[in-house]
């Protein structure tokens, strides 16, 4: 994690890395949870923000 990530970001990744490994209570049979949904959209658009101010 780079020093100027934001807290919710950092947070996504470790959100994305718990479902790689486990599930959770919100976790569906038939895929993805609501809140890696949420986080890879946070990250997106984190993303998006970066490569605007990139020089």
């Amino acid at each position: 994690m780079k020093p100027d990530t934001p807290f919710l970001v950092a947070l996504s990744w470790a959100i994305i890395d718990y479902h790689v490994a486990y599930t959770c209570s919100r976790c569906r049979p038939y895929g993805w949870c609501p809140r890696v949904v949420v986080a890879r959209a946070r990250i997106r658009a984190w993303r998006k923000v970066c490569d605007q101010w990139r020089p």
